[in-house]
């Protein structure tokens, strides 16, 4: 029977679709954050995001979300203070977790407010725990581990996916490389 590892610190792990365009120049669509406790959910936030800025094409395709949908979504103004409140005092997860993070950053600095939150990226953890996978693409690599993801391309579905890679990668850190790079972090007061 394996046994549990309470961790002391708490994981906000995320997922955000976007509308596409110049480089921070792009709006979030779609945010989903899942507040992780190393064992657990603890609280979520799901929501779509009206980026006032047209979705570019191809990402109409991939996520199905069109600019219709998003008429009377929240803007990210409306829901920034919810987003602060699941990730106050947690370090941020995601599959390419420098792409959300800017993302989040580019948004808060919209607003005038500097988001800084610790970050740890499940491609990097991934690719350092489990070598040798052809892809490290979040819908190959969960597939090549049996980890199913529903709703691909949307917020929800990618970041439940990123949840379930976080917890396998946490079983499978025997020399704690996760735990000493939050440990160095925190030092770090990053």
């Amino acid at each position: 029977m394996e046994k549990e590892i309470k961790l002391n610190v708490l994981f906000s792990i995320l997922d955000l679709e976007t509308t596409g365009g110049k480089f921070n120049e792009e709006g979030i669509t779609e945010i989903a954050i899942y507040k992780f406790d190393g064992i657990k959910i603890i609280d979520q936030f799901i929501s779509l995001i009206n980026p006032q800025i047209p979705i570019q094409p191809y990402v109409k395709q991939l996520t199905g979300i069109n600019n219709k949908m998003l008429l009377n979504a929240p803007k990210f103004y409306q829901v920034c203070k919810r987003v602060l409140e699941i990730t106050n005092n947690t370090i941020l997860v995601a599959h390419n977790a420098s792409f959300d993070y800017r993302m989040l950053k580019v948004e808060f600095n919209r607003l005038g407010y500097d988001f800084n939150i610790p970050q740890l990226c499940t491609v990097n953890i991934s690719k350092k725990l489990i070598p040798d996978k052809n892809s490290y693409k979040l819908g190959k690599l969960a597939k090549s581990l049996g980890i199913s993801i529903s709703n691909r391309h949307r917020a929800s579905g990618d970041a439940m996916a990123t949840v379930e890679l976080f917890k396998l990668l946490l079983k499978k850190d025997k020399n704690n490389d996760i735990l000493n790079n939050i440990i160095k972090q925190k030092n770090n007061k990053y």
